[in-house]
């Protein structure tokens, strides 16, 4: 036996001593396994010294000398963190932008005296000060220690990254050489029992003898620095082997390569693969039992490798489904998400249950990442550099491919059954919301007899209700029945159809007469309505005009004959007629004069006439006269004519 170990009361190996020449030699004619637990009871330590040495740091606390890593710019002005060192260089820099706590007003660059290393007050500190302190002090990472470093020394019990200090040291090894002549009682004893080999009792003796006393041992040690110290203990390699290994309470913060780490172990099912010419490629063999197994595969990126284009981000998802076993084999369904995805899939089934995947992508999709994952039942061989051929092979089963759309990947108008935004054909009727009971080549609305309907050459014809309603064919609209214009009050524009000629209701003009709007019938026009070039309107009849009143600015015509304007006074002809001329004539109440007996003149009244004489029975004289005022009548008045007097 060339090597002892040292391990704590909690079964973790502290120390090893190992040498070139044996400790232990077993009995040449005698094989067997020795185990022996030592304990130690007591170590004089006290004389055990340490040269310079370098000392693998716990975490520093306020509690503990230690490691600390220095803050950032922003931790520092964050300035939350008790447990972060602060460098001179940047704790100067920050001291220069701030001012002391008591209300201080400092500007430009403050200065103050520089205090002896040992002053201890409320001092400033100065630059120089603070420079010349830590110079006292070693550095954090790989300090470089002078005189006698001290550090707590911690229980014999612990097992942790804590500074071993020479008293600890010391404990130890005074505890393995205190219980070493109980261990040595133990093997003569087993030595006895086997027989009392006298090989091996000379052994035994021998490595006892070997064995320097605590005395020696810690002259020895005393004096050496860390490294002859390990390479008296023979923990040379140990501490090589150490310095690599992983911390169990970093929960692998300290693995270097993480995701080789995860590979290697087999944590993550994912591989690279490159896929270089446009064509098939086996990318994995699977191993499918029947009823059931399920397996996926997916790709990331595409066929190419250009800068800005997004669609060669590709995704690629194989699914493998194994069947029932009647029949025995598997579904491959190939889900697409890019136009620069794997486009088609296909297996080969090599033996059994296993089978071979293939996939067709374009050129140039290098490097891509593969994941996978499987049931328990199954397995999935991914194959980095895959197999390639220009074409299919000729014994495989072609999978299914979906494509799944998106922003990117747009369905056409064939991939969903529709009509192209662009235009297309569709045969037969068009049902919207409904069935279609117009047949033929026609598109209804709603109701399933009311829309539009193709009747032949250039022919479009409306039906509502199976109804013909309108008929558009090259050069004219015909509408079966009436054209409304309003909502309420409507205008309408009918037919009776039983008219012997057909009418025509025309607009147009020329330079002299700028608008015509013009009725017309087979045999000529009837009338129209003229917008002339000074912008009056002229409105010609060709025949009679039967109103009963007629309108010309503020004259107005009455069917009687009546005439009603300014002319009269802004009245009616006939008001003023009646007004202002003489309706009739007539003699009034007469007056009898005897004159054969009486002088005078008769009538002698303005407007008076004689209406008769008459003569006695000679025939001689006028005996008398008879006479009556003339009159006239204006409007229901009568009037005597006035004149006539003498």
């Amino acid at each position: 036996m060339h090597t002892v170990g040292l391990y704590t009361d909690k079964n973790i190996l502290f120390a090893v001593y190992s040498r070139r020449m044996p400790i232990i030699n077993k009995s040449s004619a005698t094989v067997m396994l020795i185990s022996s637990d030592i304990t130690f009871k007591s170590l004089d330590t006290a004389n055990i010294t340490f040269g310079d040495v370098v000392f693998i740091n716990p975490p520093a606390s306020e509690s503990v000398v230690g490691v600390s890593r220095f803050a950032t710019a922003e931790e520092v002005e964050e300035g939350l963190d008790p447990a972060i060192a602060v460098s001179a260089k940047r704790l100067k820099g920050e001291l220069d932008k701030k001012a002391n706590l008591d209300s201080p007003n400092l500007t430009g660059t403050p200065t103050a005296p520089t205090t002896a290393e040992s002053d201890n007050s409320q001092k400033i500190a100065t630059t120089a000060f603070i420079k010349q302190v830590l110079l006292a002090y070693a550095k954090l990472a790989s300090p470089n220690f002078t005189g006698k470093p001290t550090a707590p020394t911690a229980d014999q019990s612990s097992n942790d990254t804590q500074l071993a200090t020479t008293a600890f040291v010391r404990s130890a090894i005074a505890a393995l050489v205190d219980s070493s002549p109980g261990a040595l009682d133990t093997l003569n004893e087993l030595a006895a029992a086997l027989g009392d080999d006298p090989n091996f009792a000379t052994t035994m003796t021998n490595a006892l003898a070997g064995k320097q006393p605590l005395d020696g041992t810690l002259t020895n040690l005393s004096g050496k620095d860390v490294p002859a110290l390990l390479q008296y203990l023979g923990l040379g390699e140990t501490i090589n082997l150490a310095a690599g290994a992983l911390q169990k309470d970093q929960n692998g913060a300290d693995i270097p390569d993480k995701k080789q780490f995860a590979r290697t172990i087999g944590a993550v099912t994912s591989n690279t693969i490159t896929l270089g010419e446009s064509g098939w490629f086996k990318i994995a063999t699977v191993v499918m039992p029947q009823a059931t197994s399920t397996a996926v595969i997916k790709l990331y990126g595409g066929a190419g490798f250009n800068a800005g284009s997004s669609e060669q981000g590709a995704i690629s998802e194989l699914v493998l489904r194994a069947g029932n076993g009647s029949p025995a084999g598997i579904t491959a369904t190939l889900w697409r998400r890019s136009p620069a995805a794997a486009n088609e899939v296909a297996w080969v089934n090599t033996s059994g249950d296993t089978y071979d995947i293939y996939i067709n992508i374009g050129q140039y999709a290098y490097w891509l990442i593969a994941q996978y994952d499987y049931t328990g039942n199954a397995n999935v061989t991914l194959h980095s550099t895959p197999e390639y051929s220009s074409v299919q092979p000729g014994n495989s089963t072609s999978g299914q491919t979906y494509t799944i759309y998106s922003s990117l990947m747009k369905p056409t108008s064939e991939d969903v059954g529709a009509l192209s935004v662009n235009g297309g054909q569709l045969n037969g009727p068009l049902s919207i919301g409904t069935d279609n009971a117009l047949g033929g080549n026609s598109i209804v609305l709603g109701d399933n007899d009311t829309g539009f309907k193709q009747n032949g050459d250039g022919i479009l014809d409306t039906y509502a209700n199976s109804q013909h309603t309108v008929r558009v064919a090259p050069g004219e609209m015909m509408v079966l029945g009436a054209i409304r214009a309003g909502k309420e009050k409507k205008l309408s524009l009918t037919s009776n159809n039983n008219s012997t000629m057909t009418a025509t209701f025309n607009l147009w003009g020329d330079a002299n007469r700028p608008t015509v709007i013009e009725l017309d019938d087979d045999q000529g026009w009837q009338l129209y309505s003229q917008r002339n070039p000074d912008g009056s309107v002229l409105f010609t009849v060709n025949g009679d005009i039967t109103a009963n009143v007629l309108r010309a600015g503020e004259a107005i015509y009455q069917n009687n004959g009546d005439i009603f304007g300014s002319l009269w006074g802004n009245g009616w002809l006939s008001t003023w007629i009646n007004n202002n001329l003489v309706l009739d004539v007539q003699l009034g109440a007469g007056t009898s004069v005897t004159t054969w007996n009486n002088a005078g003149s008769w009538p002698n009244t303005p407007g008076y006439v004689v209406t008769s004489v008459w003569k006695d029975y000679q025939g001689e004289n006028i005996d008398g006269i008879n006479y009556a005022p003339l009159q006239k009548r204006v409007g229901n008045q009568w009037y005597t004519v006035q004149g006539g007097t003498v």
